[in-house]
């Protein structure tokens, strides 16, 4: 059998990330006091866990956050400094990045300081700089942890599903199709947030990218609203639709095939070009990942927990409490105590009834990676329309779920009145509980990554998905502005982090200088 030459350069690239080079190997690396740097560690887990993001974008967003904070505090020293609270927060290993990438850090700064300087965009600075960074932290994590087999993968994927998509030319262009299939083949299997897939569609526009001279940049920033406008748009074209869930249905099937290579490295080829290799391989992986779900879960309900109880409390303290004292002259504690417990409570409750995929599951998937791999197809219906015509009498149940929606929002903002709620509780309340049933919709997303056919739900969960339906639509439009204005985020990486990364390099600083002092004496 002949391997697909994507996937062939796919177990390539993967060999060459994982061998370490052997060229400059004498080359000066960039090196911390683990000692110290362990306390850094520490905070970007709390971090982490405060901002809710996917652990794949822990690295970009991490060097996002710190160039943005450096910026804001006019920083100069800002490419050394990032590496060096990289390997603090342990992101890469001491010892492990040469110095001389400091310089291309360094480079890849200014290119995007001349744009956010220069760019013709009617929006506000705050969110120029929030495009641009965005864009160089991609640039920048590129540099240092190449996606080469990643971006192969993605090939292969495309190659396979674009068999079964036949759509007409009028609908949609094939450069375009091609490019649809690219970003939610990103989404669904890489968790690729909006700073990634435009900086993949930055650099597919614009084939001189990244290195661009200071005529094409100039251009850039002269076409920068129309530019970043395009991308947006192709980003936004099929979010939620028909299409999405089409692309959808195949994500299981590669996601096993990329876990596969990635386990075996060099060993892959021969793996996937023998049938029943692949399909004992392919089990093992999806049982493991079955028995890994539970734990993945329990370990994101906590998160969520931890994430719902720090914001919670802080804003407590910030307006609730200050409001109440202010208005009543004394603290409702029932409000306050349901709006700090309920929500933790409904996400303990969200984890409980998750389904993880069963054997059924696991036996149809099995095939389509056999075939996806084997016979580069994917024994699915074809697609021919990228919308999906209405069914009879969709208008209908949607006017009676609108109707149920109010009656149930209505009811809950009753039973809070009734309680005495104060009008700042009300929204704190909708707002952590809609934050909460939508992060615990994503976890049953989550626990179903592997799911190739849908199953039934319960009564049960009929049920509590009819009532929780409201605030998880609530609560995708505010965890959306909550990643863009979310105040507690602010005062942790400006009051809290600014300074704390500032001492760990004031201590830092200060041993290197107490060692140079006691070698000056041996």
């Amino acid at each position: 059998m002949v391997m697909n030459k994507h996937l062939l350069s796919t177990i390539e690239n993967l060999n060459k990330e994982s061998r370490p080079e052997t060229k400059n190997i004498d080359e000066a690396k960039i090196t911390v006091n683990e000692s110290i740097g362990r306390a850094a560690f520490y905070y970007e887990k709390l971090r982490n866990v405060l901002d809710y993001q996917d652990e794949r974008l822990f690295l970009k967003n991490a060097i996002k956050r710190i160039i943005l904070r450096r910026a804001f505090f006019g920083a100069k020293d800002s490419s050394a400094r990032l590496l060096q609270e990289l390997v603090w927060a342990k992101y890469f290993e001491n010892d492990s990045i040469p110095q001389s990438k400091i310089e291309e850090v360094g480079s890849i700064l200014r290119k995007y300081d001349f744009i956010r300087k220069n760019a013709k965009y009617k929006a506000k600075s705050r969110e120029i700089n929030r495009i641009v960074f965005g864009l160089a932290a991609c640039e920048i994590e590129n540099l240092l942890a190449p996606p080469l087999s990643r971006e192969n993968f993605v090939e292969f994927a495309k190659s396979i599903i674009a068999k079964n998509i036949e759509i007409s030319e009028n609908e949609i262009s094939k450069e375009n199709l091609d490019i649809q299939i690219e970003i939610l083949i990103e989404r669904f299997i890489f968790k690729s947030d909006f700073d990634i897939l435009r900086f993949k569609l930055l650099r597919h526009y614009n084939k001189y990218w990244p290195d661009l001279n200071k005529d094409e940049a100039e251009e850039l920033c002269a076409n920068f609203e129309k530019v970043m406008g395009g991308i947006d748009e192709q980003i936004n074209l099929n979010r939620n639709t028909y299409f999405s869930k089409y692309i959808r249905r195949y994500i299981p099937a590669f996601s096993i095939i990329w876990e596969i290579i990635n386990q075996n490295g060099r060993n892959s080829g021969g793996i996937l070009q023998d049938e029943e290799k692949l399909n004992e391989n392919a089990k093992a992986v999806i049982e493991k990942r079955n028995k890994n779900t539970f734990k993945k879960v329990i370990r994101a309900v906590v998160r969520g927990i931890f994430f719902v109880l720090l914001t919670k409390v802080f804003l407590a303290f910030l307006i609730e409490v200050p409001y109440e004292m202010r208005v009543n002259g004394a603290v409702n504690f029932l409000a306050v105590s349901i709006n700090t417990t309920l929500p933790p409570l409904v996400m303990l409750i969200s984890g409980l009834f998750i389904k993880i995929p069963g054997r059924k599951n696991t036996s149809i998937l099995l095939k389509v990676i056999n075939s996806a791999v084997i016979h580069e197809e994917i024994p699915f219906n074809k697609l021919h329309s990228l919308t999906r015509t209405k069914k009879r009498g969709y208008i209908l149940f949607n006017t009676i779920y609108t109707i149920i929606s109010l009656i149930i929002i209505t009811l809950v903002v009753w039973g809070l009145i009734s309680l005495r709620f104060e009008i700042v509780g009300i929204l704190l309340f909708f707002l952590f509980i809609s934050i909460v049933s939508f992060l615990g919709f994503r976890i049953r997303a989550t626990a179903r990554e592997l799911e190739i056919k849908s199953t039934e739900d319960s009564l049960f969960s009929g049920v509590m998905g009819l009532v929780l339906l409201p605030f998880i639509v609530i609560g995708k439009f505010l965890s959306e502005k909550w990643s863009e204005y979310n105040f507690t985020l602010m005062f942790w990486d400006f009051i809290i982090e600014a300074p704390f990364k500032t001492m760990i390099g004031f201590l830092e600083g200060w041993f290197y200088f107490l060692r140079e002092k006691r070698e000056d004496f041996e």
